[in-house]
């Protein structure tokens, strides 16, 4: 495919992937600290000029954070789908003693699952 090598394919996909979501993180960084430098010189504006300091933009609605426990739980479920997948894919591709390498993240995942429901627990008292 184009010209490239097998391997040297499987060589630049992870490469690709891991600059890719660098650059996605770092993009949004810098676009939400332009964000807030574009508020703060607003709010600065106004004092000078005397004029009432605005809140927040009317088509920017109030944020409403999320338990914690709601993105345990929804990492904990996303990584236990994937152990579970990788125990499938593996195997059925070859022999199924081998699928147990999933078992890892499936704990992990079953371990968040876990986590979120004892902190939301915790949150009802």
């Amino acid at each position: 495919m184009f010209g490239f090598d097998a391997g040297v394919i499987a060589l630049l996909i992870p490469i690709v992937a891991v600059v890719g979501g660098m650059a996605i993180a770092i993009v949004g960084v810098i676009t939400k600290s332009k964000e807030e430098e574009l508020r703060h010189k607003e709010r600065i504006i106004a004092m000078e000029k005397g004029i009432p300091i605005p809140e927040m933009a009317a088509s920017e609605p109030p944020r409403k954070d999320k338990p914690r426990y709601l993105a345990i739980r929804a990492w904990g479920l996303v990584i236990t789908l994937i152990g579970l997948a990788i125990m499938i894919s593996i195997g059925i591709s070859s022999d199924f003693s081998d699928g147990v390498w999933g078992l890892i993240p499936t704990a992990l995942g079953v371990g968040l699952l876990l986590a979120g429901w004892l902190e939301k627990k915790d949150m009802e008292k």
